[in-house]
Parts: C-alpha cells; structure tokens; sequence
C-alpha cells in the first residue's frame, strides 16, 4: 500500500512541473498580469482563459473585475475569480488563433484598464515558460 501511495504522489509531482506556455507579463501600476489558456496553445473552438494577475510583484490580485471578449468586437463576459488565488478564468469561443485577440478588460474601483493578447503568442515564440 505504501508503494501504491509513494508511486502516486511521485506521478502527481512529475505531471505537475511540465512547462506550460504564458504570455509575456503586461503591467498596470503595481498589477502585473499573464495569460495562459486550456489547451495550453489555443485551438479553434471553445477555449478556457486564464488571466494570472499579481500586486506588488509577490501578491495575488484579488480585488478585480475582469472582463474578456475575443476581437474588438465581441461582447464582453466576466471571468469567474477562483477563489483569492488572482486567477480570473472564462471560456470563450476562438475561431481564428492566427489572427484572434483576446481583449481583457481590469477594473478595480473607478480604474480601468483594457489589455490585448494576440492568441497565436505559441507560434510566434512570445510565450515564457511558466516559472521564468
């Protein structure tokens, strides 16, 4: 049994370091956000979108509205925060990733800010591995 249990704990944390490709960080005063989404390069079809926002480099952004829409014209749709984590997610229909955009839209308080992530950043070699 404890070699069951060891083998199971040793798979879990080996499928957890793979590299999954993110978006170089875009800032806004002390925020700094990154998107990743699921599949981890996107595909034509519904896509999950994962905004990773930070403050002050080190703490999580919990205290956001978050809006994504893909294209300048899409109707906006608010991520669900999960949990006090700073991940804001939502998933959206994409059906160009060569020329697609997707549009997020930060709000806290009277502030605003609107960020643009061109879906095909794993074809063009803009992404950072997660963790650099």
């Amino acid at each position: 049994m404890k070699t069951v249990l060891l083998s199971l704990i040793l798979m879990t944390t080996i499928a957890c370091t793979g590299k999954i490709p993110t978006t170089p960080p875009q800032t806004w005063g002390d925020y700094t956000f990154r998107l990743e989404t699921r599949p981890p390069a996107p595909i034509k079809g519904m896509n999950e979108f994962l905004l990773i926002g930070n403050f002050e480099k080190r703490k999580r952004a919990v205290d956001l509205l978050v809006f994504f829409r893909v294209g300048p014209t899409g109707k906006w749709s608010q991520a669900i925060q999960d949990g006090h984590s700073g991940v804001y997610r939502r998933a959206l229909r994409v059906n160009d990733v060569a020329q697609d955009v997707l549009y997020v839209h930060v709000k806290k308080e009277e502030e605003e800010k609107v960020f643009e992530f061109p879906l095909n950043y794993a074809e063009l070699g803009e992404f950072v591995p997660l963790g650099q």
